[in-house]
C-alpha cells in the first residue's frame, strides 16, 4: 500500500473493495499479535494499513464496524468449515454427540470468533448505524439457520426449527464461556487451588456438553 502522504482515493468498485480487504487484513494482524486486545484503535489501524484516519472512515464507520466485518468473515468461514467436519463423520456422525463435538472443536478453533463473539453485546454493537446493524444481524440469522439446516440433514428425526432454537442459544454459550474459560491470570491462579476447581471451565468441552444437553432436551419425544 501507499504511505498516507501518497495516497491515492480508490475510484472503482474493485478498487475500493481492494482497499476494505486490506483495512481488515491488517486489524486481523493487528488482534494476532495482541490476543488479549478486545478493542482496536483507527489511529492505529490507519498507521499500520498506511493510510489516513479519514481515509479509514471512508469505508468503515467505526472501530467497532471493522471487528463487525471480521466477525461476519469469522462466522462464514466456520460455517463452511462445520459442514465439511459434519460430513466426515459418515452414518456414525449422525447423531446429537457427533454433532456437539464438531460444533464445539470448528468453534473452539477459532479464537478470534470467540473473542469477538464474547464482546458482541457490549462492545461490537455500541457505536454502528441501523444499516450496518441490520447487515450483520442478518448474516448472522443465515449462518445460524443454515448451521441448523446442517444438523438436520445429519438428525433427520430432529425437526429444523428445533435445530434453530438450539442455535439461538450457541451465541450466548460463547458470550458466556470464552471469557470464563479465559479469566484474568490472578482469577486463573485463584480457580487452581483444590477447594475452587469446581469454578474451571473448559471451553470446548463445556460448549460440546451444553449444546448436547440442548438438543437432548429439545428431541421430540419417542
Amino acid at each position: 500500500m501507499n504511505s498516507p502522504s501518497s495516497y491515492v482515493r480508490a475510484r472503482s468498485a474493485e478498487q475500493k473493495e481492494e482497499r476494505r480487504r486490506h483495512l481488515l487484513a491488517t486489524a486481523r494482524e493487528m488482534l494476532s499479535q495482541n490476543p488479549a486486545a478486545l478493542e482496536l484503535g483507527i489511529n492505529e489501524l490507519a498507521r499500520q494499513a498506511e493510510m489516513t484516519k479519514s481515509n479509514v472512515y471512508r469505508y468503515f464507520e467505526s472501530s467497532e464496524a471493522v471487528l463487525m466485518d471480521l466477525l461476519v468473515e469469522e462466522f462464514a468461514a466456520w460455517h463452511a468449515e462445520l459442514s465439511t467436519a459434519l460430513a466426515r463423520g459418515g452414518k456414525a456422525g449422525a447423531s446429537f454427540e457427533h454433532i456437539a463435538r464438531v460444533f464445539a472443536s470448528t468453534v473452539s478453533a477459532r479464537p478470534l470468533l470467540c473473542r469477538l463473539t464474547s464482546i458482541l453485546p457490549s462492545f461490537l454493537e455500541r457505536k454502528v448505524s441501523f444499516e450496518r446493524m441490520v447487515e450483520f444481524k442478518g448474516n448472522l440469522l443465515a449462518v445460524r439457520q443454515g448451521a441448523a439446516q446442517a444438523f438436520h440433514a445429519r438428525v433427520p428425526g430432529m425437526p429444523v426449527q428445533a435445530f434453530e432454537q438450539v442455535m439461538k442459544h450457541t451465541v450466548p454459550l460463547i458470550i458466556g464461556l470464552w471469557p470464563l474459560s479465559n479469566p484474568a491470570e490472578m482469577a486463573a491462579q485463584v480457580v487452581e487451588l483444590p477447594e475452587l476447581a469446581g469454578l474451571q471451565y473448559d471451553f470446548e468441552q463445556d460448549l460440546a456438553h451444553a449444546l448436547l444437553t440442548l438438543m437432548r432436551g429439545m428431541a421430540p419425544a419417542d
